[in-house]
């Protein structure tokens, strides 16, 4: 075995010499990774997250007006509050979407972006109009509390509760409790994948689809795409151990399940799920890995990969990728 010894060695070094080896791109071989169209975003200026530019941010978002609905004539829209979680919880902002004359309609749990920490349902206010319309069902965008000020679990608690409530409230609001998506972009991909984990393991109201969106499977930082996209304009891998301290708290533990989708050990006995993930996105790879894992454990999952496109670009045809799986998953009788 000895004398074997050296060629083994020499094996193993030539073999890691040919592995590939990652490192923070330039701003000119990270535009490389772009479709053509989106090269000039490049030079944005890069900004730093803070919790003075996350002020300012929600400031902003707030003085934000609703945008005018392109099919508000076939809608209608409720604004309300629903009840928190816990005694202690406040009552929690929803505004549901639904079909003129809605009844028995499945229901669509949406949860906005912003990293935990800001963002607005006005954001989505177009989409949520198109999944009720396109998708015939009722849509409830949720307007989650906000870390620092709210940290873990106090997000995923909205989420429940709403949760909780559609399900008890379907009949009055025109849905069926018994067919329920949960689905949202960015960090609300990431609350929506803890909530079908905690509501499978609390025993709560049946998921029937989860509809994942650019989403943070974990706070790994060891991932190609983390490392490839430290220092680019928009999202960041630098502003990972920022976001991750606010959402989770100084005393937090970033690896508790729930915290991001991919923390929990059993995957076994979740929704069905459609993820999709932008090549160009630090993100790219803890969401590819929770697909993954998804995939092995036998879970229906659909992974749709976008190369060229940035975290946050609008990625085309995802709405009709997420009506389909609505349409074949949220039926009577599934």
């Amino acid at each position: 075995m000895k004398k074997y010894l050296p060629f083994l060695i020499l094996f193993l070094i030539s073999g890691l010499a040919f592995a590939q080896q990652y490192h923070s791109l330039t701003l000119s071989e990270a535009e490389k990774r772009l479709l053509p169209q989106f090269g000039p975003m490049i030079n944005t200026p890069i900004k730093d997250i803070t919790l003075e530019e996350v002020k300012k941010e929600r400031k902003a978002h707030s003085e934000m007006s609703w945008p005018e609905l392109k099919n508000k004539d076939s809608i209608e829209i409720i604004q309300s509050k629903i009840p928190g979680l816990n005694i202690k919880d406040p009552e929690i902002p929803v505004t549901i979407y639904k079909p003129r004359n809605a009844k028995n309609l499945p229901i669509f749990l949406w949860f906005h972006g912003g990293g935990f920490v800001y963002g607005t349902p006005r954001w989505d206010h177009q989409r949520c109009a198109d999944y009720a319309l396109k998708g015939k069902a009722v849509v409830i965008s949720v307007d989650y509390r906000f870390a620092p000020e709210n940290p873990f679990p106090a997000a995923l608690h909205d989420a429940y509760a709403s949760l909780l409530w559609a399900s008890k409230n379907a009949e009055n609001i025109g849905g069926n409790g018994k067919l329920i998506a949960v689905g949202g972009n960015s960090a609300g991909a990431g609350i929506s994948g803890s909530l079908a984990q905690y509501a499978r393991d609390e025993k709560g109201p049946e998921i029937s689809l989860q509809v994942l969106e650019i989403p943070p499977g974990d706070f790994g930082m060891d991932y190609p795409s983390v490392i490839e996209f430290k220092r680019i304009p928009g999202l960041k891998s630098d502003d990972f151990p920022v976001l991750k301290d606010f959402y989770i708290g100084k005393n937090g533990n970033s690896k508790e399940k729930y915290v991001l989708p991919g923390n929990i050990k059993d995957v076994s006995n979740l929704p069905p799920a459609v993820i999709f993930v932008a090549g160009a996105d630090p993100l790219r790879d803890s969401g590819m890995a929770y697909a993954d894992r998804l995939i092995k454990a036998g879970i229906f999952t659909e992974l749709h990969v976008y190369a060229g496109y940035a975290h946050g670009m609008p990625l085309p045809e995802n709405m009709e990728i997420t009506l389909r799986m609505m349409k074949q998953f949220l039926k009577p009788g599934k």
